[in-house]
């Protein structure tokens, strides 16, 4: 019995540290600050020797009052422009978001450009930003780096053009073998410090 005691906690702390080892997949898709939640942030990598990228995402205001989404906090890119579909209040400085609102950010329509970007990491991985809003406060996120022609989060058939072009030397592991695959599902890129 102290036998299969021992080998039912020993699956189950197998189980919890392999659901705790994977933050990017188990993390990466639903934040809140507030009223503001924020499902599945993803950003478009920028292509070789450009230094821009956008970020796309969903923001649901469930408050009764307006907000806005003011900047977006990063040591790894300098500012960031609000790009405004022309269906929505347009602002320069902001995103509006009108109350008990769900606002779509996405290929074609609004979105935030990320400006002068110092340091990506490889598609497959996250990019972690404070997104700030100006009632609801600050969020940190992790967004999935996504190919450079993805038209949406997870868009496998951009990541296969991505790879097939040889595009993701990036995501080259340090033994030699392209390993993006599990690093995407198993690994978020490294923590700066």
């Amino acid at each position: 019995m102290n036998i299969d005691r021992r080998r039912i906690l020993t699956a189950g702390a197998a189980v919890a540290a392999g659901l705790l080892g994977r933050p990017f997949a188990a993390r990466a898709h639903e934040y809140a600050v507030g009223k503001i939640k924020i499902e599945h942030p993803w950003l478009r990598a920028p292509l070789e020797g450009e230094t821009r990228a956008q970020l796309y995402m969903l923001v649901v205001n469930s408050a009764d009052r307006p907000d806005r989404l003011i900047g977006v906090k990063s040591a790894d890119f300098r500012s960031v422009q609000f790009h405004i579909a022309p269906h929505l209040v347009a602002r320069e400085d902001a995103i509006y978001l009108p109350p008990l609102s769900r606002v779509t950010m996405a290929p074609g329509g609004s979105h935030v450009e990320l400006v002068d970007i110092s340091k990506m990491n490889p598609v497959g991985w996250a990019a972690e930003m404070t997104l700030v809003f100006e009632k609801a406060g600050e969020v940190t996120i992790d967004a999935a780096v996504e190919a450079p022609d993805a038209m949406h989060a997870h868009d496998a058939e951009a990541m296969e053009r991505w790879r097939t072009r040889g595009e993701a030397s990036s995501g080259r592991s340090e033994h030699g073998g392209d390993d993006t695959k599990e690093r995407r599902d198993d690994e978020r890129a490294p923590e700066s410090e």
